[in-house]
């Protein structure tokens, strides 16, 4: 049985995201985890976006001039209708490439960032994430509070507790991705399953399962919210990670 709780938990990335209104509606705050989690089915979102590729449509007429970036990105939504998943800290102080003509919505979207240090990944076909590029990543990582990590612990713990508990639900056979709230009592006062499975059945074991997690403790100060989870297939070589048969 693989486990990872509490501050023995030591994941190779983390990334977050905070709520930004303006930006469509999805706001959330994105974990990724490889180590200590790939035996159960969360991964990082690198292995997602093998799965997942930059949307194809015609092209888009924009008309971005260079502006805060948070601006930029504003008016990149409206034009393409994608959903845009960042840390409003990514944005702060950074400034877009100028983005006027007509192009693609991949191109248009690596011409807005040009410059900025930031790359994208999209963890659905109309959805992205807006992260540091790979060389600033670690630093991103250090920079996070350790008694948020361990809490980021407990939230796999839980999760992957909850899922294993339910048969149709149990992980290592689907992909998909969830958004969390967590109230200060530690259970989940909200939760919202972004996609399906494929299954009906496993959708709706998946969303009581999630609905009815707590945790052992409240989130801590200064905690960001909502979680977003990533949750792929194991692979035929990984070793199970639920203890229930």
């Amino acid at each position: 049985m693989l486990r990872a709780a509490g501050a023995d938990f030591k994941p190779d990335r983390a990334w977050f995201i905070v709520p930004e209104p303006v930006i469509r509606r999805w706001a959330s705050l994105l974990i990724s985890w490889t180590c200590a989690f790939a035996a159960t089915g969360l991964v990082t979102s690198t292995h997602l976006a093998t799965a997942q590729t930059a949307p194809t449509s015609a092209p888009i007429a924009f008309n971005i001039p260079s502006q805060p970036l948070g601006d930029a990105l504003n008016r990149y939504v409206e034009a393409t209708g994608l959903d845009a998943l960042y840390d409003t800290s990514l944005a702060a102080g950074r400034v877009s490439g100028d983005v006027r003509g007509v192009f693609a919505a991949d191109e248009a979207l690596k011409k807005l960032l040009s410059g900025t240090g930031l790359t994208v990944e999209f963890v659905a076909a109309t959805t992205f994430v807006l992260l540091p590029a790979p060389a600033d990543q670690q630093a991103v990582q250090q920079a996070r509070s350790p008694e948020h990590r361990r809490y980021y612990g407990l939230i796999q713990a839980g999760i992957t507790d909850a899922l294993c508990r339910s048969r149709g639900a149990r992980p290592g056979r689907y992909r998909f991705t969830a958004v969390l709230w967590i109230a200060s009592d530690g259970a989940v006062r909200r939760s919202r399953r972004i996609g399906s499975t494929g299954t009906p059945d496993a959708d709706q074991r998946i969303d009581a399962a999630l609905r009815n997690v707590r945790f052992n403790e409240p989130p801590p100060t200064g905690f960001l919210q909502p979680v977003l989870i990533l949750i792929v297939p194991q692979g035929p070589e990984v070793v199970r990670g639920c203890e229930w048969p």
